[in-house]
């Protein structure tokens, strides 16, 4: 069973993603952080085999929470950038920083899904 981390400061966008993630019958057990600070305790804490991350949050933000976890050179976690950012700056950010997508919010429950596959399945990591 995939565990999934959320990374997100807004309380809405934590519920409907993960009622999203765990009604997709794919078996994902969802853990919740509310800033980077928090992830960051809980990656080192626990395993998970993705993180869905947003960029604006209190404390630490979404790259800097990539960041850091790069730089301790242990292993790597595959991280889905998920933000209302449209911005190709923040874009390109999140590459180089390791993210293997982007997910612009308001995200669409209705694709959200298959485009969550479809990114994990190109990563091998279904």
């Amino acid at each position: 069973m995939k565990k999934i981390l959320l990374v997100d400061d807004l309380g809405i966008d934590l519920m409907l993603t993960r009622m999203a993630l765990e009604g997709y019958g794919a078996g994902y057990r969802v853990a919740v952080a509310h800033d980077g600070e928090e992830a960051y305790a809980m990656v080192k804490d626990d395993a998970f085999d993705l993180l869905l991350v947003d960029i604006k949050m209190p404390r630490v933000d979404g790259f800097e929470l990539l960041e850091r976890l790069n730089a301790d050179g242990g292993a790597r976690v595959p991280a889905i950038i998920v933000s209302g950012s449209g911005l190709a700056a923040d874009r390109a950010r999140a590459r180089a920083v390791g993210a293997i997508d982007y997910i612009q919010k308001p995200v669409d429950y209705g694709i959200f899904k298959e485009e969550l596959k479809a990114t994990l399945e190109r990563h091998g990591l279904n």
